[in-house]
């Protein structure tokens, strides 16, 4: 599930980003980027009742949807600069920052959506699909 959840971050993201390089209008462009958004943002609700529906504790739950999402954030990361401007060395420096600071800044957040989340159902619906920590 977690590789399945990481394709899908990268789809969603390089996938939209070739179909908004090729819009006419700046519309479409936004069309696209908001399309990538809800994509990810369902890849991580599938991702999340999985890891829930497996009966995981909440922060392993949490680190495993983090880790997809900073997995996913990687291959964005790497595969626009090849897509864009790889070979221009003035941007050398800025691609592998992004590298970097992709994954950490969709990471992070994406830990405590998932943990936060997590607890609340856990006390709105019971512990019933979880284990107790």
């Amino acid at each position: 599930m977690f590789a399945l959840a990481s394709a899908g971050y990268v789809f969603a993201g390089s996938g939209t980003a070739l179909f908004a390089g090729g819009a006419s209008s700046l519309a479409e462009v936004k069309a696209w980027r908001l399309g990538s958004w809800l994509l990810s943002v369902l890849v991580f609700s599938c991702h999340f009742a999985g890891e829930r529906r497996l009966r995981t504790r909440p922060v392993s739950s949490a680190r495993v949807l983090a880790g997809a999402v900073a997995l996913g954030a990687f291959g964005v990361a790497a595969l626009g600069p090849l897509r864009a401007h790889w070979g221009e060395p003035a941007r050398l420096r800025l691609v592998l920052l992004s590298i970097v600071a992709w994954p950490l800044i969709t990471g992070v957040p994406a830990f405590l959506v998932a943990l936060s989340a997590r607890g609340l159902l856990d006390r709105t619906r019971g512990p019933s699909a979880s284990r107790a920590d």
